[in-house]
């Protein structure tokens, strides 16, 4: 040991004479000032104290006052774990007192130790990992504003001498690396953890059972002690502490202890912090910050933090949508993480998505307290708009719907979906619905009432709209017409019908089915509706329905997604009208019939189902080649029927919608296959009869290429040079319809 000293010792005096780099002939403090931040291994003292020791054994450093200004618990990226301390109180950030450290103490010098809670005790995180990176970079501001050097430590061994839950040790392994990689930007690191790792080592190859840490994080007096060493080392070369100084062994002692905690404790009353349970607390101070987490939400940001209380975030895009300077957003109140594919898509266009925690409330007077509260925070501390959208889901209406009531002019738009407007209804079950006992008992103790007080009372939404129709707030209702937990009758049709009685602007979408599942394997009714409400342009969407010659089966390889006609058309449509919002759906499926009865009918795959939900404003339906294989040709009497029955399905789930039945291609195969004599005698007659019957465009995918048999390499399927021409017909006949498209 002595003689790894002794070499350890030359080396340094072997670099302080070389002059290695500016940083080896730092400046030293003959007096002043020097500040030790940190978190609860700091504040313990004991290597803090040591550091002490040695800087006063240096004359150029025994003038100088130093003082312990960690505060366990501390975090330099402003982040807690939802619950921490068993819900005593959330991590403080070290950002909400560094001002008044900074002036009222005003350092010369600061060593900063922080990371083992940055990190959250969890699995590496991208989103944690850059809060860290802010708030350290938000540290070397504030001490250069400051005119303090700044020394930062890396943060000290997980678990040091144990391979036990090793991964969150790793984690601290890139903070440290993130932190030794600033020393390019000129920033003065010393990194302790390499060190550790080799004292720990050999003090275990001499002594097994040596013990680093006991619970993982707070060194015992030993790992003080090699903490220290570590920084002393680091010192030499970062602010010139002599390096027989450091080599020297400057344990604290009992006296050296008492008095260090002394002043601690002293600048920590003087200074004051939001930590309870040591000196220097102050609630008021607690009160101001608002301590989050963050973590990575669907590929998002999500910081999460509390209110009053309660659990809360925001899931923030990558690229926000403003409203003059403000952020939009949606608010569900309720069941933030259940089926969010809309939520999803609209972060996707740039709003925030947020939640506050108001579990049992049951949309209650308590509730639109918490709501005020958390909309106030969001509008006048966060900038965000003051009109947002609130979806609410089950009993989610019940929030979503009396906060819209109760605060109408904050309020762009409401969704709900299978929504709870009257409580007597459910949890109640006073009507045709199941009910839910135990939820109605909490429903009871929310608002404060007996049952009797409760079946009287006339403020549930279906009883409370004025305000809203007043201010004509937009409303969308996802109704299931076979729910028996929240029944349509009870709730969304009494409240549609009420509302629209008062010239509130309603939709309604009644869709078959019980209560679950909610919302729509395809989002775009909601987006388009949040979009609408908040002032965005809404995507045209253009709807292709067919078999495998709208699937682009007659193209190959890797680019063959691009080669497809209805891509061409998109890309036509968006360079004509300088649109970026025009989404032309590929819904085409290989080998499928019209007919119903065919041997691959369209109407049973996915595809046609996410085009009924595709809430397009323009369907093209390019079916019926395959009816006229053999084996369908016998069922083409139903033809007409079953091809109104699909455009009455498109009409009912999106009202308005522009539909044109293409007229299909020719084919070369024989007559045991596709022949083109049954495509153009039997099946292009039936498809004219129905776009005449049913009011229909139609666009003639036949007459272009009915000579141009080399476009068709196996006799029926266009190659990409006839995808092109199928294209460019589709959008001349689309044309026709600028109006609709513009």
């Amino acid at each position: 040991m002595r003689l790894l000293l002794i070499v350890r010792y030359l080396l340094l005096m072997l670099l302080c004479c070389a002059g290695v780099g500016m940083r080896l002939h730092a400046q030293p403090l003959n007096k002043g000032r020097i500040a030790i931040l940190g978190d609860s291994i700091a504040y313990a003292g004991p290597w803090a104290n040591e550091v002490e020791n040695a800087l006063k054994a240096d004359k150029k450093f025994e003038a100088c006052e130093i003082v312990n200004f960690a505060v366990p618990s501390e975090t330099v990226a402003g982040l807690s774990e939802y619950g921490h301390a068993g819900g005593r109180f959330p991590r403080p950030c070290l950002h909400e007192r560094l001002d008044r450290v900074l002036q009222m103490y005003r350092p010369q010098l600061i060593l900063a130790c922080y990371g083992m809670n940055d990190g959250l005790m969890q699995a590496f995180d991208k989103a944690r990992f850059q809060a860290y990176q802010e708030g350290n970079i938000r540290l070397k501001k504030a001490a250069d504003a400051a005119k303090a050097e700044i020394v930062f430590i890396t943060p000290p061994l997980f678990r040091g001498d144990s391979a036990e839950q090793a991964e969150y040790d790793a984690v601290l392994d890139k903070y440290a690396e993130w932190l030794v990689s600033k020393r390019k930007d000129g920033w003065k690191v010393i990194d302790i953890r390499p060190g550790l790792r080799n004292l720990i080592a050999r003090e275990k190859a001499g002594n097994p059972g040596f013990r680093y840490s006991g619970d993982g994080v707070h060194p015992g007096p030993e790992g003080h002690h090699m903490i220290a060493r570590e920084v002393l080392a680091g010192l030499v070369p970062e602010i010139g502490l002599a390096p027989e100084v450091a080599e020297k062994d400057h344990r604290p002692t009992p006296d050296t202890m008492k008095k260090h905690e002394k002043v601690r404790n002293e600048w920590l009353v003087k200074t004051g912090h939001a930590r309870p349970e040591i000196p220097g607390y102050d609630p008021e101070m607690a009160k101001r910050q608002f301590p989050r987490t963050v973590s990575v939400w669907n590929g998002f940001l999500r910081e999460e933090f509390t209110v009053g209380g309660r659990r809360a975030f925001i899931v923030f895009p990558d690229k926000a949508v403003v409203s003059g300077k403000e952020q939009l957003w949606i608010w569900r109140p309720q069941f933030f993480d259940y089926k969010p594919i809309a939520d999803i898509e609209l972060v996707k266009r740039g709003y925030a998505a947020v939640f506050i925690s108001m579990e049992d409330l049951y949309g209650s007077p308590k509730a639109m307290e918490v709501m005020d509260q958390f909309y106030r925070y969001l509008v006048d501390e966060r900038k965000f708009s003051g009109k947002p959208v609130l979806f609410g889901l089950s009993r989610g209406g019940l929030y979503a719907l009396n906060w819209a009531e109760k605060n109408p002019l904050c309020v762009a738009g409401v969704y709900v979906d299978a929504p709870v407007c009257d409580f007597k209804s459910w949890p109640a079950g006073r009507g045709k619905g199941k009910g839910s006992p135990d939820d109605w008992n909490k429903c009871l103790r929310a608002y404060g009432f007996n049952e009797q007080q409760a079946l009287s009372y006339k403020g549930n939404p279906v009883d409370n709209m004025r305000g809203m129709a007043k201010a004509g707030i937009p409303l969308l209702f996802i109704s299931r017409t076979e729910d028996d937990v929240v029944p349509i009758e009870e709730n969304t049709d009494v409240f549609a019908k009420r509302y629209a009685k008062l010239g509130g602007p309603v939709k309604v979408i009644r869709r078959p089915g019980g209560h679950h599942p909610h919302g729509f394997d395809n989002p775009a009714h909601i987006v388009d509706f949040v979009l609408s409400v908040t002032g965005q342009p809404v995507p045209l969407r253009v709807a292709c329905l067919g078999d495998s010659n709208t699937f682009g089966a007659g193209v190959a390889g890797a680019n063959k997604d691009v080669l497809r006609w209805s891509h061409l058309l998109g890309q036509e449509l968006r360079k004509k009208f300088k649109r970026k919002e025009i989404e032309v759906l590929n819904c085409g499926v290989n080998g499928r019939t019209l007919l119903a009865k065919g041997d691959l009918p369209y109407i049973k795959t996915g595809e046609y189902r996410n085009a009924l939900n595709s809430h397009a404003q323009i369907a093209i339906i390019a079916l019926g080649t395959n009816d006229a294989k053999p084996q369908n040709r016998k069922f083409l009497s139903e033809f007409k029927q079953n091809y109104a029955a699909i455009i009455a399905e498109l009409r009912e789930n999106m009202p308005g919608i522009q539909i044109y039945c293409a007229i299909p291609l020719p084919s070369w195969q024989s007559s045991s296959q596709i022949d083109k004599e049954t495509v153009e005698t039997k099946i292009i007659p039936l498809v004219k009869q129905v776009a005449r019957d049913n009011k229909c465009e139609t666009i003639d995918f036949f007459s272009p290429f009915q000579n141009k048999p080399e476009l068709f390499p196996d006799g029926v399927h266009p190659n990409a040079d006839g995808q092109v021409i199928m294209a460019d017909i589709a959008f001349r006949e689309l044309l026709k319809k600028q109006p609709l498209i513009q």
